[in-house]
Formats: C-alpha cells, structure tokens, sequence
C-alpha cells in the first residue's frame, strides 16, 4: 500500500486511489480474476451450504442452547463451533456421509463408560452405563438427553423422552417411532442441572 499527496480517488489500470481520513492511498488490484468453478470447488461450496441446512433445523430445537455454551455464551460462536467440528461430515448431495462422525453436542463434563443399548420388538430401547459419577466434574443428578436422527429424516432432530433419567441411574428406556427398517442414530450427552454445562455426544445406531 502506498499514500499520494493529491486529493484523488478513482481507478486508473489496476491502480486504485481512495481515502482514508485525510489520506489518499493507493493500491493495486489483481491483474486477473477468475471465478472459482472447478468440480471440487462448486462441491464445496455445496457442502456447505448442506450443513448450514442442517444446522438451522438443529437451532430451533435444546441443541441451541448446547452449542451457545460450549462458545463461551455466544450464539454466533456456538455456530463456527459446530461448522468447523461437522462441516466435513456432510456431502454434496444433501446427505450425512458418516452418522458415528457428527457430534451434536460438545462439552467439558464426562462422558458415561461403555455406553451400550438394546432394542426389543416393539422398538422399545433400553440404554446401559456405567454412571461414574466421582469422575469430576460428573455427578449423579445429571441429565441424560438423547437426540434421535432417523434415517428418512436425518435433518429433523427428535429429543427422545426418557422420563428424566440421570447419570446416575446407570440405564434409560424410551421408544423410537419410525417405519420399520429405518435405522435410528442415537446421539447421548449428559446436562448439568442448571444447563451450564454439558458432555459431549456419544453415539448408537439401533
């Protein structure tokens, strides 16, 4: 960048005068531009503009509050998290290409031991963990909130009821409601009880 002594502002070639205070600056532009349009680019972009997709629907449901403090308490932060954390889950085409790959919720509080679960014939599933809950800052009253995604659905977060169950408990049942044969991913995390702060995401298919 360069400063002239005349009070002028335009552009001559590639040169550009403008003001700034009562300076006159000077700068050059590129000598070429060109949009970026090559496959790859224009699949990224695409990308993109999928997981923005996903993130509105996932705002206007708890998750909102989830991302907000693990920003620090800034929405818009909460928004950068969850793009740098997922962008590259999602595909051009409008689909998540690794559901065990997203994470839904993030935080500094534990996350439970060998988290597993079962599903019986009335699609009734019944989770199991150890609670441990001397593990600070882990204790046992706190909440334990399921996200479900199903597959012909995956852009719709449902929040599973499960009665209240905590940490403590060590297991929760809840019932899935899909068509048969629609894979269900469970996304497991545990709030504090004053929602200040949260686990992050353990995941399930079932």
């Amino acid at each position: 960048m360069a400063k002239a002594d005349k009070l002028i502002s335009g552009k001559i070639g590639n040169t550009i005068f403008y003001q700034v205070g009562p300076d006159t600056r000077v700068r050059s532009t590129p000598a070429e531009y060109s949009d970026a349009k090559t496959p790859e680019q224009m699949d990224c972009r695409s990308q993109f503009m999928v997981a923005i997709r996903f993130y509105r629907h996932m705002v206007t449901t708890p998750l909102r509050e989830v991302w907000r403090v693990a920003a620090g308490g800034m929405s818009a932060s909460g928004y950068n998290f969850f793009m740098k954390l997922n962008m590259k889950v999602f595909k051009p085409d409008g689909k998540i290409a690794d559901f065990s790959r997203l994470q839904l919720a993030v935080g500094m509080m534990q996350e439970v031991n060998n988290l597993r679960g079962k599903v019986d014939d009335r699609d009734v599933v019944t989770l199991m963990w150890e609670e441990n809950a001397g593990l600070a800052p882990a204790r046992k009253n706190d909440t334990l909130m399921i996200v479900v995604l199903y597959g012909d659905r995956s852009f719709t977060p449902v929040f599973a009821e499960t009665g209240g169950a905590t940490r403590g408990d060590g297991m929760a049942t809840f019932r899935l409601e899909r068509k048969r044969g629609t894979a269900a991913h469970l996304y497991c995390f545990f709030r504090e009880k004053e929602g200040k702060s949260y686990s992050s995401s353990q995941y399930l298919r079932m």
